[in-house]
């Protein structure tokens, strides 16, 4: 009994260490780029913020992870989650408060499994999927920017051809199982197979399902107030120096940057990867790093204030006593 308390304080640490760990990096990141562009000239740029535009920045935040919870609403109830559409959006919110923490993101796929029938097996191929789709229509949206904005194609394309592969692989028989025989030959990989393949068979019925496309539809809204978001940012710092298309291809970029980093959240790389495109498009290194911690705080940021009250609610409502665990 004794080992076993201990083992699971030593897992407790470690996890926590982890945590730190992923959001210093994250952190460190976001710093060195401060101190590289110079705090003064950033500092300055930011006092050039228009701040008549905050109402419709925060306003286009909001509707974009409303409507992720819309969306996730109907992928619940494919899988038997019954949770009323009101208390699936506060759910949705609820689980931002994380989202900078190592697999933080799934603290809404806890949170969702605890109060419905559905095992977390099912909840979490609706998250995989919903995230599947997302990035393609996020890909999608950002091709007619690439054109007018003459950026380079291969981030997008290879984004795509990675959702398309990882579809492909979830939906064709034959490539899951040459996947899953590798995996079988790994050590490391052979005690997660399992929930893999439970994982793959509930992500599979999701995707084979009509209105899964249907609804979707849902996403393209999202990408475009996300989009707006970073637009509205861009517009109240640098008025003019971006078309809404190219505001499309340059966010859809630091996203997917953020996305292969594997750094929780994508911090610092993502703002990294916005201030060097825009840059390159012209604007100047402090004018770029501002936009680029502007849409963090416009996105990330409304999403963890607004995840807090739904947190709240959801404690109250539900009687939970931590947030993980």
């Amino acid at each position: 009994m004794a080992t076993e308390l201990t083992a699971e304080g030593g897992g407790r640490r470690h996890r926590s260490l982890v945590a730190w760990l992923s959001a210093g990096v994250g952190l460190a990141g976001l710093a060195a780029l401060v101190v590289v562009i110079n705090p003064g000239k950033l500092g300055q740029a930011l006092t050039h913020f228009d701040l008549i535009l905050i109402p419709a920045i925060v306003a286009c935040s909001l509707a974009y992870y409303v409507m992720q919870g819309v969306r996730w609403h109907f992928l619940l109830r494919d899988v038997g989650a019954h949770l009323p559409m009101g208390e699936t959006v506060a759910l949705n919110l609820a689980g931002q408060v994380t989202t900078m923490l190592p697999l933080g993101e799934l603290t809404r796929v806890v949170l969702a499994a605890r109060e419905s029938d559905a095992s977390f097996s099912d909840v979490l191929a609706t998250v995989t999927v919903q995230e599947l789709i997302y990035g393609l229509l996020l890909v999608v949206v950002a091709v007619p920017g690439l054109f007018e904005f003459h950026i380079s194609p291969a981030v997008p394309i290879a984004a795509a051809v990675v959702a398309a592969a990882a579809i492909s692989v979830l939906t064709v028989p034959p490539l899951f199982h040459a996947l899953h025989t590798i995996g079988g030959r790994i050590l490391g990989v052979r005690r997660l197979l399992d929930p893999l393949d439970e994982l793959h068979a509930e992500t599979v019925q999701l995707l084979q399902r009509p209105d899964t496309l249907s609804w979707s539809l849902i996403g393209l809204a999202q990408v475009a107030a996300m989009t707006t978001v970073f637009w509205l940012v861009a517009q109240a710092l640098a008025p003019g120096s971006l078309t809404w298309p190219e505001a499309a291809s340059v966010y859809a970029v630091g996203s997917i940057s953020g996305a292969i980093s594997l750094i929780p959240g994508g911090l610092g790389a993502s703002e990294a990867t916005l201030a060097g495109v825009l840059i390159v498009a012209g604007l100047s290194p402090a004018t770029a790093t501002a936009v680029a911690l502007m849409q963090r705080a416009g996105g990330q940021g409304v999403a963890t204030v607004a995840g807090l009250g739904a947190y709240l609610y959801a404690k109250r409502r539900y009687h939970i006593q931590r947030l993980l665990g």
